[in-house]
């Protein structure tokens, strides 16, 4: 930061480097506003026109200068724009570099202001680190909740913080004809986080980094709504996109090490309870009964519909053992239903009646019972918008004499007629694409 002062008709001036280009917009207007008033109301007094000049000429120099050394550090969208045309040389890189002579040679290329500071911890570190061999770890348990890793044995590294806008992580994996995979993280907190995942190939032979293709360039979100974040190990191999959902739990995608690239092995899915049809019990949703999962988009329009089954009993059934969820009212509950109670009829679309209250076009999951009782269940854009239960009325001799339909939810009376009426639409084909998975908790 440049700071001027007069003193003795003479300009004394002291440059401070910025730390971060973003810094420099503010910081020049705010001097500039200082130089302004001085030139304004000050040096008539005690300067001449010709001294000012050169005043003037020399502080547009040191500003500039600032300016430069300012973008010696790069931001996210910059990084972007240049490291996958980016071949890095990496200095005594050797036959087995370790993450920090990755991370070096990474910043020497592509600089960032977080990655510098985790540098500067391995040469210098902070007051109160922990040492246990070559492993670095600082911890403020303060207010900013900053914390520093650095462990070459594990092949980790990273910068985490509630308060800095810059954060990163990195790590390095061993392929299994010697080269080295480095991988790492940027992420900025603003408005919209930006998220920048790197990865790179470690030749030996040649000590360079290129990049290369990463799970994340394969990986397509289900929905534009859904929000992905990702991980690189710590500890372990395995690399994990996690996906925040309005439509089901928090999912994970775990990609497993197989030698020489991570691969997708299985997802994980937290804990949850759903409800069935609107009004029945709750009930946990248990890795004991349900193996697989799939994701089917019934309207096409790009919002997935959760689907969990069950493992066969025994290589003759034919039927699947299925459940399809979407929230309602914030809570998961029962869209179809397949097993030894229940049959899933079909999926239908529905328009509204001309004149109707309701617009749009829905989509309608058409499951019965053993007890000859019908369920519709209404959905638009994703969610549950409202639950038809179509029972019969009976006699005193338990003959059918009507059907008396319920509605829970945001439908009327109307609505629920016409929807029953529909149902002999034609049906939309369902063909989900079955995932292992597993349960792995409710994540904090």
């Amino acid at each position: 930061m440049l700071r001027a002062l007069i003193k003795d008709r003479k300009l004394h001036v002291r440059l401070d480097f910025l730390p971060d280009s973003r810094e420099f917009i503010s910081v020049f207007y705010l001097d500039w506003l200082i130089i302004r008033d001085f030139y304004i109301h000050l040096y008539p007094s005690i300067l001449t026109r010709t001294e000012m000049r050169k005043i003037f000429l020399s502080i547009i120099v040191l500003l500039t200068a600032v300016s430069m050394s300012a973008r010696t550090t790069l931001i996210n969208s910059d990084i972007d724009s240049l490291w996958r045309q980016t071949t890095i040389s990496v200095k005594n890189g050797g036959q087995a570099p370790d993450v920090m002579t990755l991370l070096r040679a990474f910043h020497q290329a592509l600089p960032t202001w977080v990655v510098g500071e985790v540098l500067d911890q391995q040469k210098k570190p902070i007051p109160g680190t922990k040492r246990n061999g070559t492993t670095l770890l600082y911890e403020n348990n303060e207010e900013d909740e900053l914390r520093i890793l650095i462990d070459p044995k594990n092949g980790f590294a990273c910068y985490e913080s509630l308060t800095d806008i810059d954060q990163m992580s990195c790590c390095v994996w061993r392929r299994s004809n010697g080269h080295r995979v480095f991988a790492i993280s940027l992420y900025e907190q603003h408005v919209m986080p930006q998220n920048l995942l790197c990865w790179y190939d470690y030749d030996p032979e040649t000590q360079t980094m290129k990049p290369e293709r990463s799970p994340l360039d394969d990986y397509q979100k289900p929905s534009p709504l859904v929000q992905i974040g990702w991980t690189l190990p710590e500890k372990g191999t395995d690399f994990i996109i996690s996906e925040y959902s309005p439509f089901y739990p928090t999912l994970s995608r775990i990609y497993t090490w197989d030698g020489m690239n991570p691969q997708f092995s299985k997802i994980q899915l937290e804990d949850f309870e759903y409800q069935e049809f609107g009004d029945g019990e709750w009930t946990k949703a248990s890795g004991e009964d349900f193996k697989e999962v799939a994701f089917v988009d019934l309207d096409g329009k790009g919002y997935p519909l959760l689907c969990l089954r069950k493992a066969k009993e025994s290589e003759d059934q034919e039927r699947d053992d299925m459940l399809m969820l979407a929230e309602f009212k914030g809570k998961m509950q029962t869209v179809a239903i397949s097993d030894m109670f229940h049959r899933i009829r079909g999926f239908f679309h529905v328009k509204p009646e001309q004149d109707a209250p309701w617009t749009g076009q829905e989509v309608v999951a058409y499951t019965s019972d053993f007890m000859h009782i019908s369920y519709y269940v209404v959905i638009k854009d994703g969610f549950i918008r409202y639950f038809v239960t179509d029972s019969p009325l009976t006699d005193e001799d338990g003959e059918e004499i009507g059907r008396e339909p319920q509605i829970t939810g945001y439908g009327s009376k109307d609505e629920s007629i016409h929807i029953i009426h529909a149902s002999v639409a034609d049906h939309v084909e369902v063909d989900p694409q079955w995932m292992p998975f597993e349960f792995c908790g409710k994540k904090e």
